[in-house]
């Protein structure tokens, strides 16, 4: 047989029969006398550097030595290929599929490793590739298949990329932001006119857009309300400022005033009716008081949905404003059919105060119109001390505007009630007006 190199007979007194050299007498190595059934050697006596693999099979008190030339070995390791790595594990002794013998454990096979035992003789294949020689391995055998993947692949990539940078229209890009919560509270602080203490805020929306950073209200908001998108963005910002500020309200002021922006649309079922009381059930009674700023965008009609919503929102303790009045067509309207307990004085008006007389005699007749209604007044865009001294002397009751402080990220302004950043911090983080540092329009949380 080609490849079985030599067999020998063995007795106590050593090896007496060679296949090569016929009666013999060789003394038996201490390693050919051992019991293991299969060993790697180095040589023997014939070639001490040519490594073979030695059988030994025990028949009484003698046995029958025979050796597996290691070109033979070496020759099955090589058969799958050069970039296969395959290593022959026999006791402590590896062959690799050079037919090189090593005696230290050699390393395995990095990559697709697989161990075969032999379920006959003690001896074990690994097989793999470490990962440089299996991605040459693959395009020499594969090339054309992967040719046309990578292909493929190319080309679905330039197709979504087009796909990607075509402008979305208004709805999808809405509705893609609001699922992933890109739509962000904003707080602006409300004062007390007497002694410009902070009484409460103006939750804003803002858009953090991810590649074109902040996006201001008026340039999505319509687009929402014709969409119906406002409603979720709505109960979105509710739900994130009553979780944020219902973990802070030890901090706040009782009775502090927060206010959301409501259209026409959210008064067409109960899910606002809904979506404020489980807004109030993160404080404790009394502790805020939720105020709806109806704007005018939309036309809200005083059907009885719309009428007996209003006074369910009217059991629950919540405020209803009138928000910008005098700019729209249905402010007047919307005082004669609905209970409303504020009206905001339109930024428009109140930054002509001190320059033009015309709006100052209309913030007169507002302030005397909500006297003789009994309504409060808030005055939105407060920028100069003249304007705020102007309103304090006519009764305005609550100022709002630059002045006291632009709109905050809500965790900013929880950060300044829980006195973590003083308000310079705050101001370099949210943008506040240089004055809210200043002693006399100093905004407090006391």
């Amino acid at each position: 047989m080609p490849f079985v190199r030599t067999i020998s007979l063995v007795d106590e007194q050593g090896i007496y029969c060679n296949s090569l050299f016929g009666d013999i007498n060789w003394p038996e190595s201490a390693a050919d006398r051992s019991d293991n059934l299969l060993r790697l050697s180095a040589g023997n006596q014939l070639r001490e550097d040519h490594p073979l693999l030695a059988v030994r099979n025990q028949y009484g008190k003698g046995a029958v030595f025979s050796t597996i030339d290691g070109e033979y070995l070496q020759f099955m390791l090589a058969l799958s290929g050069k970039s296969t790595k395959l290593l022959l594990h026999v006791g402590p002794q590896w062959l690799d599929e050079q037919g090189k013998l090593h005696q230290e454990a050699l390393e395995k096979p990095t990559f697709v490793s697989h161990e075969s035992n032999s379920t006959q003789y003690p001896f074990s294949i690994y097989a793999g590739y470490d990962e440089s020689d299996f991605w040459h391995s693959l395009w020499q055998g594969r090339w054309l298949a992967l040719s046309v993947l990578l292909g493929a692949s190319m080309g679905c990539a330039l197709l979504l990329w087009w796909l990607l940078g075509r402008p979305r229209s208004p709805a999808s890009e809405l509705a893609r932001a609001l699922h992933a919560k890109e739509f962000v509270p904003y707080l602006q602080p409300l004062v007390s006119s007497d002694n410009e203490q902070l009484i409460g805020v103006e939750v804003l929306m803002r858009w953090q857009h991810p590649s074109y950073g902040l996006i201001r209200p008026d340039l999505f908001i319509p687009q929402a309300e014709e969409s119906g998108a406002i409603i979720p963005m709505t109960s979105l910002l509710m739900d994130t400022v009553a979780q944020q500020l219902g973990a802070i309200q030890d901090q706040l002021p009782d009775g502090f005033h927060i206010g959301f922006n409501i259209s026409a649309a959210h008064c067409r079922d109960n899910s606002l009716l809904t979506e404020c009381r489980h807004f109030l059930s993160h404080f404790a009674p009394g502790k805020v008081v939720m105020v709806l700023e109806l704007t005018e965008r939309e036309l809200l009609v005083a059907n009885a949905h719309t009428l007996a919503l209003f006074e369910e929102l009217d059991v629950l303790g919540i405020q209803l404003a009138i928000d910008d009045f005098g700019t729209g067509h249905s402010s007047l309207a919307y005082l004669q059919q609905f209970r409303v307990d504020y009206l905001k004085i339109d930024q428009s008006f109140i930054g002509r105060i001190g320059t033009e007389s015309l709006s100052e005699h209309i913030v007169d007749n507002v302030i005397d119109l909500a006297t003789r209604l009994g309504l409060s007044l808030v005055a939105e865009g407060v920028e100069t001390q003249q304007q705020a001294e102007y309103l304090k002397h006519k009764g305005v009751t609550y100022l709002q505007g630059y002045l006291f402080g632009r709109p905050m990220p809500l965790p900013a302004f929880v950060a300044q009630a829980q006195g973590l950043v003083d308000e310079q911090e705050v101001a370099g983080v949210a943008g506040l007006a240089p004055r809210l540092g200043a002693t006399n329009n100093q905004v407090n949380l006391a």
